[in-house]
């Protein structure tokens, strides 16, 4: 009685919500306990990551006032909260090793920040981004080196064109600095074949750098590769569709696929209104005499 009663719109809606009901709790059980299973471990790395985070934060706004002994106290901290702490799901195992490599460096730039603060300043800042691309893996601060890299590579371009070898070389030491600063970052959110890749690329074009008889055609071709590799290693692909992934997006699968029914029965419902409009239009034509 009640489905004669129903209007054809009101059918369509019956059944939607009837599917959805239908096909939620699959999903949901299926994507969930999945979830459960793989991200239970992640989600407590992260939290200890976002604790370390905050606290090498702290850290570099102390090394940049100079205060060296409350710096080497939350230093002691840093290393506490990171022997206790494990990042699995985060990182692989290169990575913790280079976070562990970046707090010893940064111990004994502190014993030294008297004599070289540039290089304690140096230190403490390849901690807080490697520590950063640890704790936020989606939006990482290293990825903003992008522009200062790209720099780095048009001058040596530049000095290329100008024939002038002692500026290319002065160019690529600026450029070889600045990715030491966040290398640590790159193995930590990277794969270990990339990072590679990139080392043998800056070995490469360090020797032809410092060369003084390097062909002007070798150089050219290695900045050609060298800018290559940087668009990859930062997510600049070269022919990178406009459009992003599904990775991309935090959207769990039962949502997309339920929205993906729902407007396929809007279609459908639409394309079946619009037929019988026309049908119920051929009826209302008077025959012709």
């Amino acid at each position: 009685m009640l489905c004669r009663r129903l209007t054809t719109p009101a059918l369509w809606v019956l059944v939607i919500l009837l599917l959805s009901v239908i096909v939620s709790p699959v999903f949901v059980y299926g994507e969930g306990k999945l979830e459960l299973e793989n991200d239970k471990d992640t989600s407590v790395s992260l939290k200890q990551a976002l604790i370390l985070n905050t606290a090498t934060e702290k850290l570099y706004r102390l090394v940049l006032e100079g205060n060296t002994d409350q710096a080497l106290q939350e230093l002691t901290q840093i290393q506490m909260v990171f022997e206790s702490s494990s990042f699995q799901g985060l990182t692989k195992v290169e990575g913790v090793h280079v976070l562990a490599e970046c707090i010893v460096e940064l111990k004994e730039a502190t014993a030294q920040a008297q004599v070289h603060p540039e290089q304690w300043l140096n230190a403490s800042a390849k901690l807080r981004l490697a520590v950063d691309s640890l704790s936020h893996p989606r939006q990482p601060l290293w990825l903003q080196y992008y522009k200062v890299v790209s720099e780095d590579l048009n001058a040596m371009k530049k000095t290329l064109i100008a024939n002038n070898r002692q500026a290319l070389k002065q160019a690529y030491d600026s450029l070889q600095g600045h990715y030491e600063l966040i290398r640590p970052s790159v193995v930590i959110q990277r794969e270990p074949y990339e990072v590679r890749t990139i080392d043998s690329w800056l070995s490469y074009a360090g020797g032809l750098s410092s060369s003084g008889s390097s062909e002007a055609a070798d150089i050219r071709s290695m900045l050609g590769q060298g800018e290559e590799l940087l668009n990859e290693l930062f997510g600049k692909k070269k022919d990178q569709s406009a459009f992003a992934s599904l990775s991309e997006f935090n959207l769990p699968w039962k949502g997309i696929m339920l929205g993906g029914i729902f407007i396929l029965f809007i279609l459908i419902y639409v394309g079946y209104r619009k037929y019988r409009g026309e049908q119920d239009r051929i009826r209302k034509v008077p025959p012709r005499s």
